[in-house]
């Protein structure tokens, strides 16, 4: 059995954003995000390859993205909501920079939290 590997790294940012399936919209949590793609915790299970538009805002630098994608896969997660799989299908330059920014800012502040905490 393959399995495919990711092209991107994911990085774990818990980020509000918003799933619009069609005309349903629904709020959800990311788990990882990256350039890729991101998981989420969301109330609703969602079929296999279904088209979604994720839309969130970037903190630092402040920027909001606008990606589609597809459902990838979904798995029922512990907290009781659905855990789903988004693979995007682009991004645009403006919010790649913003993303690697913010992976960047975010992780250095951990790095240095952690130095703080020793």
């Amino acid at each position: 059995m393959s399995r495919t590997r990711r092209r991107f790294g994911r990085f774990e940012r818990a980020l509000p954003v918003e799933l619009a399936f069609g005309s349903d919209i629904r709020s959800a949590t990311t788990i990882n995000l990256g350039l890729g793609g991101m998981q989420v915790e969301a109330d609703a299970d969602v079929a296999f390859d279904t088209p979604v538009i994720c839309r969130f805002d970037v903190p630092s630098p402040p920027q909001a993205v606008e990606a589609g994608g597809r459902v990838l896969w979904s798995r029922r997660a512990e907290s009781g909501q659905w855990a789903l799989g988004i693979a995007f299908d682009a991004l645009r330059p403006i919010d790649v920079w913003a993303l690697l920014q913010y992976f960047n800012l975010s992780s250095a502040g951990q790095q240095q939290q952690a130095l703080l905490d020793d």
